[in-house]
């Protein structure tokens, strides 16, 4: 038969185009899950599910079970549907390999059979006989760094919009799971109501409240020069699993920031015209302008370097927890020592 990847899938699944067998695998769980859908959905009419589909857990079915219900004529429709999860778990005996290779052989046309695995071995039967009589669909996540513009197009499902910004924000809280971003987008449209956007400050509300201290204790207490509030917050942050290099993208925000308020407060922009810019509520650019006379652009400068320096740091095996704490120190006290004649203490690169 053939082999698609999931976007390829859905759209065949839309126009009705779903082979008798399909095999679906991958190790993120919403992708498997919107295959499966996509075909529960345009081939069985939702009033008759109760008789035309059977979703089944591989691990505890029997073969001549399974084998039975996608023999079986649809009632009242012109197709059933029959999910095996746990797939390869179904098959795991010889015979059950030789029973269900002649069924793959010779599906029953009637019956859309959708088989779910997490990690075939296309070497061994059955995926050997799936990869001749089958599709097979990959659900390949994207990668570490295509997370953040898969956010932003998830959101639009919720009818909703969501910068990058924000986006590598929510990957730094939720991780790199899929169904995670989804569940956590989905609270954030409910949070955000009537309003179309969702900004950084949401995400650290919603999937922020969960696990503590947030990106923005970090950063309020690095804007007050807070060196004892900074310290103990990113103590507890890192503890709990917050990402470094996340902690790092949206302080480097910050700093940039504060590096564009203050250029356009020099060139009289009202605030109206500077929240907009920086896409900020004018509450959050009134939190933002009350640090500025903490931070010289000489200090901006060098608040940014020490980032890049980190970031390097932390990307070469660096130990993190030193190589942030030492970060934060520079920030806040390089004013301090400029004032006694010292200088801020480099990071190491």
């Amino acid at each position: 038969m053939a082999s698609h990847s999931q976007a390829e899938f859905l759209k065949r699944a839309a126009a009705g185009q779903v082979a008798p067998v399909t095999l679906v695998h991958g190790d993120e769980p919403l992708l498997l899950d919107e295959c499966v859908s996509a075909v529960v959905d345009h081939a069985v009419d939702e009033s008759l599910r109760e008789f035309n589909l059977d979703i089944i857990d591989g691990s505890r079915a029997d073969i001549r079970d399974v084998l039975a219900k996608a023999s079986s004529f649809p009632m009242m429709a012109e197709r059933r549907v029959v999910v095996i999860r746990s797939f390869e778990r179904l098959v795991g005996g010889d015979k059950a390999k030789e029973m269900f290779a002649g069924y793959v052989a010779r599906p029953m046309e009637t019956t859309r059979l959708v088989l779910v695995a997490e990690d075939p071995d296309f070497r061994r039967k059955p995926f050997t006989d799936l990869k001749k009589h089958a599709d097979v669909v990959e659900c390949k996540p994207p990668w570490d760094n295509e997370i953040p513009p898969w956010t932003v197009e998830r959101a639009k499902r919720f009818k909703k919009t969501i910068g990058i910004d924000a986006a590598r924000m929510l990957q730094a809280y939720v991780g790199d799971s899929l169904m995670g971003i989804h569940r956590e987008l989905d609270k954030l449209s409910v949070y955000v109501g009537e309003r179309p956007d969702i900004t950084e400050e949401d995400v650290s509300a919603v999937a922020g409240a969960s696990r503590g201290y947030t990106v923005f204790d970090l950063q309020n207490a690095i804007g007050r020069r807070d060196l004892r509030s900074a310290s103990t917050v990113l103590r507890r942050m890192l503890e709990s699993g917050e990402s470094a290099p996340g902690i790092i993208v949206m302080l480097t925000r910050f700093f940039l920031q504060l590096w564009k308020l203050r250029e356009m407060k020099q060139q009289r922009m009202p605030d109206a015209e500077i929240a907009s810019a920086l896409r900020m509520s004018p509450y959050h650019l009134r939190g933002l302008a009350a640090f500025l006379p903490q931070h010289t652009v000489r200090e901006v400068e060098e608040a940014l370097q020490a980032l890049r320096n980190t970031d390097r740091a932390i990307k070469t095996g660096a130990d993190v927890p030193a190589e942030m704490e030492l970060l934060v120190y520079t920030i806040i006290r390089s004013r301090a020592l400029a004032a006694t004649g010292g200088e801020p203490r480099a990071v190491v690169a």
